[in-house]
C-alpha cells in the first residue's frame, strides 16, 4: 500500500529539484560574462520506485524525482583542436609582430636608411671621378663612406636590439608557464579531492581548463586526462610540465651570441638535466626569429661589411693616391707611413683584404683613420695605377661602379652581386617574411575563430535558453507547490473526516 504521505513526498522532492534547476541557470547567467565557464546543467532522474499491490498483480508506482549530478557543457576533443590552434596563431601572430620591427630595420622609404647611404656614395665617388683634384670631392667622398658605415652599424644595432628583447621576453614567458603550471598542480590536486566523494568540480575544471587555454600561447600542450580527473601536461620533447600535484619548473640559462653579441636563452628542466624546446606557440616564434631570421639578416649585414673591406679594399688598392701614391685600403684599419711604395699593395697583419675572418666584420668596419689626419683626403684613390697626372679618376669610376654593377666573377661574401642588388635582396627578403607572416596570421586567425565558435556553441551560456529555463522550472515549481497544496487539502479533508 502506497504511503499516505508519499504524494507530499514526491512533490517535496519536486519542488527541491526544481529549486535546483533555478539556482543552477541563475549560476549560468551570473557567469555568462565570465573567461572560461562552461554551461551547467543539473541532471534529473526519478527516485527509486515503490511497490504496490493491483487488482492485476505487482506493480510499481513512482516516487518522485532526485539530482544524479550537475554537469558542464564540455567537449574535450573541441578543447584540444582550441589548444593547438591557439598555439599556431600565437607562433605567426609573434612572427609578425617582430617581423614587421625587423623590416623597419631595412626601410629607405624615408631616405634614411642602408640603400640611400649607398646611393648617396655612389654618387659622392662619381663626383670625385669628375673632379678628382678638388678637396670638396674628396671630403665628400669620405663622409659619404662614414655614413654609410654608420647606418651599417646602426642596423646592425638595430637588429641585435631586436633579439636581445626577443631573449627578454622569452625569459619572461618561461617565468609565466611556471607560473601556469604550478597552478594547473594546485588545481589539479583540489579537484582529485572534491571529486573522490563522486561529485564533479565544474568550477574548478573550468579554473583548470582556462590556465590551459593561457599555457597554449606560449607553447603546445599535449593534456590528457587521468581516471582520478587530473590532467598530465605534455610539452615537444615529451617533457611532463604538469603530471599530478607535480609541475616540471623550467629554468633559463643565458649567454651571448657569438660573433653579434645578443643575449642568448637555453631553456632547461630538472635541474639543467634536461634541454627544453619548443613546438608552436609565441616562445618557438621568438627563438627561431632570434636564432635564424634575426641571426641571418646580421649575417647578411656582416657580408656587406666583408665585401667593404676586401672586395672594395682590393678595388680601391689598385688605383693611387692624388699624390700618385699607391693606395691603402678604403676601409678597415690604418697601416700608417708605407716604407715602401708596395707595403700598401701587399698588405699587413691587419689588412682586413688579407687577415683572417674576424668575430664579426661589421663590427671592425670603418673609414680608414689616416683620411681624418691632415689633407688625409689626399689618399683616396680617385686616379688610376697608370695615371699621368692627379685630375685621373678612374679608380674612383671603378668603385662608383662596384657598389652598384653585378659583378662576372662572384666574390666570396656577396656572390654575383653588387653591394646594392645585394642590400635590395635583404629587403626583398625581410619583404616577403613579413608578409608571409601576416597572412599566415590572418588564416590560422579565422580557423582559431572557427574552433573557438564551435567551442562557444558547446560550452557558452545562451540568454535565450537560460530565460526559457527560468520560466519552465518556475512553472514545474509552481506546478508542484499547488500539487503539494491539494494533496494537503485532500488530507485535511481525510483527517477531518476520521
Amino acid at each position: 500500500m502506497a504511503s499516505t504521505f508519499g504524494g507530499l513526498n514526491i512533490m517535496t522532492l519536486g519542488m527541491s529539484a526544481q529549486q535546483l534547476s533555478q539556482n543552477t541557470t541563475g549560476h549560468n547567467v551570473a557567469n555568462s560574462k565570465t573567461d572560461g565557464y562552461s554551461r551547467q546543467t543539473v541532471n534529473l532522474i526519478t527516485t527509486t520506485p515503490q511497490q504496490i499491490y493491483t487488482a492485476n498483480g505487482m506493480s510499481v508506482a513512482g516516487t518522485g524525482v532526485t539530482t544524479a549530478s550537475i554537469t558542464r557543457a564540455r567537449d574535450f576533443l573541441v578543447d584540444t583542436q582550441y589548444w593547438q590552434k591557439n598555439a599556431t596563431k600565437n607562433y605567426w601572430s609573434t612572427q609578425g609582430e617582430v617581423l614587421a620591427k625587423v623590416e623597419n630595420v631595412f626601410n629607405d622609404t624615408k631616405n634614411t636608411g642602408i640603400q640611400n647611404a649607398i646611393e648617396l656614395f655612389h654618387t659622392a665617388l662619381g663626383t670625385l671621378a669628375s673632379n678628382a683634384g678638388e678637396p670638396s670631392a674628396r671630403t665628400s667622398a669620405r663622409e659619404a663612406a662614414s655614413a654609410l658605415v654608420e647606418t651599417m652599424k646602426t642596423s646592425g644595432n638595430n637588429l641585435v636590439s631586436q633579439a636581445n628583447d626577443a631573449s627578454s621576453r622569452i625569459d619572461t614567458q618561461i617565468t609565466q608557464v611556471n607560473s601556469l603550471s604550478k597552478q594547473i598542480a594546485a588545481l589539479n590536486k583540489q579537484i582529485v579531492s572534491q571529486e573522490a566523494t563522486g561529485a564533479t568540480a565544474n568550477d574548478l575544471r573550468d579554473q583548470r581548463d582556462k590556465l590551459v587555454d593561457e599555457l597554449s600561447a606560449f607553447t603546445e600542450v599535449n593534456v590528457s586526462e587521468e581516471k582520478n580527473g587530473s590532467y598530465t601536461v605534455m610539452i615537444a620533447g615529451g617533457i611532463s610540465l604538469v603530471q599530478g600535484d607535480h609541475a616540471t619548473e623550467l629554468t633559463v640559462e643565458h649567454g651571448r651570441n657569438t660573433p653579434y653579441g645578443y643575449d642568448t636563452t637555453k631553456v632547461t628542466a630538472l635541474n639543467g638535466t634536461v634541454n627544453v624546446s619548443f613546438k608552436n606557440g609565441s616562445i618557438a616564434s621568438l627563438t627561431n626569429l632570434r636564432d635564424t631570421t634575426i641571426n641571418g639578416y646580421l649575417a647578411d649585414l656582416d657580408a656587406m661589411a666583408q665585401s667593404l673591406l676586401q672586395d672594395f679594399n682590393a678595388q680601391h688598392k689598385q688605383g693611387k693616391t692624388k699624390d700618385l701614391n699607391a693606395a691603402d685600403n678604403f676601409f678597415g684599419e690604418s697601416f700608417g707611413t708605407a716604407s715602401t711604395v708596395n707595403d700598401y699593395a701587399t698588405g699587413g697583419a691587419n689588412d682586413p683584404t688579407v687577415q683572417a675572418s674576424p668575430a664579426s666584420w661589421l663590427s671592425i668596419l670603418k673609414v680608414n683613420e689616416d683620411f681624418y689626419g691632415t689633407d688625409g683626403y689626399n689618399l683616396i684613390a680617385a686616379a688610376g695605377s697608370s695615371a699621368a697626372g692627379a685630375a685621373d679618376g678612374t679608380t674612383a669610376t671603378a668603385l662608383k661602379n662596384w657598389l652598384v654593377d653585378d659583378p662576372a666573377t662572384a666574390s666570396a661574401s656577396l656572390g654575383k652581386n653588387s653591394l646594392s642588388s645585394y642590400y635590395g635582396s635583404i629587403v626583398s627578403s625581410a619583404g616577403v617574411q613579413t608578409q608571409q607572416a601576416k597572412n599566415m596570421t590572418i588564416n590560422q586567425t579565422v580557423i582559431f575563430d572557427s574552433v573557438a565558435t564551435t567551442r562557444q556553441s558547446v560550452s557558452g551560456v545562451s540568454m535565450d535558453e537560460e530565460l526559457s529555463n527560468m520560466i519552465k522550472f518556475q512553472q514545474a515549481y509552481a506546478a508542484c507547490g499547488k500539487m503539494l497544496a491539494t494533496m494537503d487539502s485532500m488530507l485535511d479533508s481525510l483527517i477531518n473526516i476520521r
